[in-house]
């Protein structure tokens, strides 16, 4: 596994965990296999805009969110944890 992809492999993994879905119910939202779902979420596989924007609408959860955590290479995982739930739970308020 790449560890440069190491902090966007957690982001779709925590936002799948964060609305409680399983790896199977996700891939079947986004019309994709469950393999590549794991693969999105272990770094292998980088999923397109498309696909990004898909993971928004099944997840609920702004696109904004998705890119900027993924793009953000210098956190840890339980620093982006608290980031991520952070912002979900603001667009849970507004």
């Amino acid at each position: 596994m790449d560890n440069s992809n190491n902090n966007s492999l957690n982001v779709y993994r925590l936002l799948r965990i964060a609305r409680d879905l399983k790896v199977k119910e996700l891939a079947e939202k986004l019309m994709v296999t469950p393999a590549y779902i794991n693969a999105i979420e272990k770094g292998e596989r980088i999923p397109s805009k498309r696909l990004i924007r898909d993971y928004s609408i099944a997840l609920n959860v702004d696109e904004r969110i998705i890119t900027t955590f993924s793009n953000n290479k210098n956190n840890s995982f339980e620093k982006l944890l608290l980031k991520i739930l952070k912002e979900i739970c603001k667009e849970d308020d507004q």
